[in-house]
């Protein structure tokens, strides 16, 4: 064995592999060169297989690639054994350098045996041109594609801009003769001594502007709402002057409809809140007025309990509050509960139907979810519906304290000197309302037609408070208040922005160019009022005096007596008037009857307030119980 291993370092025995041919020297040095340059070209294979996979260490072929390089390294080096062994006879080394070359070799045909089903699933030249040319098609109509949604995206926003921009301009348009209309009411029931049957016609003027006003109103909210721009804007307040607003409101409905309405409060409730309160009004007022608009007869309970509460790191409470609005009316069948909460969708009585829009519950829903929770319902068909929901709402303990409003009568006047009052707006009919408002109390009132009207009478007349409208000729109500805050003397003076626009960028822009205030149309007297008192620190004088009509009615509704009834025949003829919808005849028929006797009244007044309402079906009720 050791003379086996002995043996490649032992070539005496061996003649040199050139000796036939070392004698012709040309001939040496053609083996010579042609061997070292396959040595060097193999050598340099294995050096170019190494960058390219130090390069792309994501082809799936690197192990065959090393194989290669080893074998063709080996052959190189078999080579340039070649060219040794013209001189030295170590044929054992060459020979185990060949051994090593061909199991090399075998190795890799192994491997390679192993990869070319995979190799063979590679796409040829012609298939990746035809996938190229795909893709290039692909990508032209994907480009295509994306360019279309582009269009339509900017063709649907081009739209919505165009549907909010008509929207606002209707409001606009719509709000400005209402401002005439709810501000003269208000004007006529403040100044004006009307008679009992006027003072009625008026109230109704007002009533049914208001609802229009509400009608607009709920057609913007679902714009909004459409437009993701409807947003919550919480604040600190009084919790049970706020439930006692909302269910005033209502039980004078309930009232008219003479149906009972009750008032759970849970005791725990808290003082104060940080919430949307014009929101969260909105939505309890369309609940509680949908309970009652569908209740013929029974009651309507609203009830409001804390089920919850949690401390925070910061030691502030959260209470968790559900308002529930329970009602006996006509109810809802499974049907139509799924999709009372979609835009313009209403149920029940057609009659009823043509009494709103059928957005109430579709702003409500999206309102309550984005205070976190969801308006639920259930309803039992011609037994009644309960409609609850429940937000999450931190308590506020810095709330500032309202004081009730009472009854102070109407204002006469001030107290101190003479202030005058300049108002600029391009509507003749919006400027009468506020000089109507303010004259009899003792303002002097200053009307500009235009801006540049109104920096002309500011400058001659240096008033104490400036009125002025947003969308003005020549001279808008933005650039009269830029410039009248550019002039030292006005800087001081008290600037109003008044605007029938529903845009909020309008109201904030107003107040960024130096308004101290924004006051929407149509113009409320009691914020006018406010306001004004505000801003010049005023302390009115009230005559004192309490609207009688208003304390008779109080009055009449806290009558507890026993209600007595007229005879058959007369009831008969009530029944048949009631029917044929002849108001008229039927008050004058129930002022007839009180004034014939005393113990009548509360009947007669029962049918003035039902009849005056126009509520006929429930007066053919109300007749006819009294018949049977």
């Amino acid at each position: 064995m050791p003379t086996f291993f002995n043996y490649p370092f032992h070539s005496d025995g061996f003649i040199p592999h050139g000796h036939c041919y070392l004698w012709q020297t040309g001939l040496v040095w053609l083996h010579i060169i042609s061997d070292a340059t396959i040595a060097l070209a193999y050598y340099s294979i294995p050096f170019l297989l190494i960058y390219f996979i130090s390069k792309r260490k994501d082809v799936p072929f690197n192990g065959v690639f090393v194989l290669f390089g080893a074998f063709i390294i080996v052959c190189g080096t078999g080579h340039l054994m070649e060219i040794w062994t013209l001189w030295h006879p170590d044929y054992w080394i060459a020979g185990a350098l060949k051994a090593l070359t061909a199991i090399i070799s075998i190795y890799t045909a192994f491997a390679l045996f192993y990869l070319m089903p995979q190799a063979l699933t590679l796409p040829s030249p012609a298939q990746l041109e035809v996938i190229n040319r795909a893709l290039s098609i692909e990508i032209v109509e994907r480009k295509r594609i994306e360019k279309e949604l582009r269009l339509a995206e900017e063709i649907a926003q081009n739209s919505s801009q165009a549907k909010s921009e008509f929207l606002a301009n209707m409001s606009h348009e719509l709000r400005t003769p209402l401002n005439g209309i709810l501000g003269f009411t208000q004007i006529l029931q403040r100044t004006e001594s009307l008679s009992e049957k006027g003072r009625k016609g008026v109230s109704i003027i007002y009533q049914c502007g208001s609802h229009l006003l509400t009608l607009i109103n709920d057609i913007l909210d679902l714009s909004k709402i459409e437009a993701r721009k409807l947003e919550l804007h919480p604040v600190d307040f009084y919790l049970p002057a706020f439930i006692d607003s909302v269910t005033e409101i209502c039980r004078i409905r309930a009232e008219q409809k003479v149906i009972a309405f009750h008032v759970q409060l849970d005791p725990d409730l808290p003082t104060g809140i940080h919430a949307d309160e014009k929101r969260l009004r909105q939505v309890l007022i369309n609940l509680l007025g949908n309970a009652i608009k569908f209740t013929l007869q029974g009651s309507v309970t609203f009830k409001v309990q804390v089920i919850g509460q949690e401390s925070n790191a910061n030691g502030q409470t959260s209470y968790q509050i559900r308002f529930e609005v329970i009602d006996t009316g006509t109810g809802i069948i499974p049907e139509e509960a799924e999709k009372i909460f979609q835009p313009f969708e209403q149920v029940g009585n057609q009659k009823r139907q043509s009494e709103g829009t059928g957005l109430g519950l579709a702003i409500s829903q999206k309102i309550v979810l984005l205070m976190g929770g969801e308006i639920q319902v259930q309803s039992t068909l011609c037994k009644g519906s309960t409609f609850w929901f429940e937000a999450k709402l931190p308590e506020s303990k810095d709330w500032a304290k309202i004081s009730r409003v009472v009854e102070q009568g109407t204002i006469i006047g001030y107290q101190g000197q003479r202030r005058t009052i300049l108002i600029a707006d391009d509507r003749w009919e919006n400027r009468a309302v506020i000089v109507n408002l303010l004259e009899p109390v003792g303002f002097t009132v200053v009307e500009a037609s235009q801006g540049q009207e109104g920096w002309e009478q500011a400058l001659a007349h240096k008033p104490d408070l400036i009125i002025t409208d947003l969308v003005m000729p020549i001279l808008d109500g933005f650039e009269l208040i830029n410039r009248l805050r550019q002039s030292e003397q006005f800087q001081e003076v008290a600037i109003i922005a008044s605007s029938a626009s529903v845009f909020a960028a309008d109201q904030h822009k107003s107040i960024d160019v130096g308004a101290d205030a924004f006051l929407p149309k149509p113009v409320e007297a009691e914020t006018l009022l406010e306001m004004v008192r505000q801003f010049l620190h005023l302390e009115w004088i009230f005559d004192g005096k309490v609207d009688a009509i208003k304390k008779n009615q109080a009055e009449g509704l806290d009558q507890s007596n026993e209600m007595i009834s007229p005879a058959n025949e007369v009831l008969q003829e009530l029944l048949e008037l009631a029917q044929d919808g002849d108001i008229q005849k039927l008050l004058e028929l129930a002022q007839q009857l009180s004034a014939s006797d005393e113990r009548l009244s509360i009947f007669a007044e029962q049918l003035v307030q039902l009849a005056s309402n126009f509520q006929l079906k429930r007066l053919e009720t109300f007749i006819q119980q009294y018949i049977n």
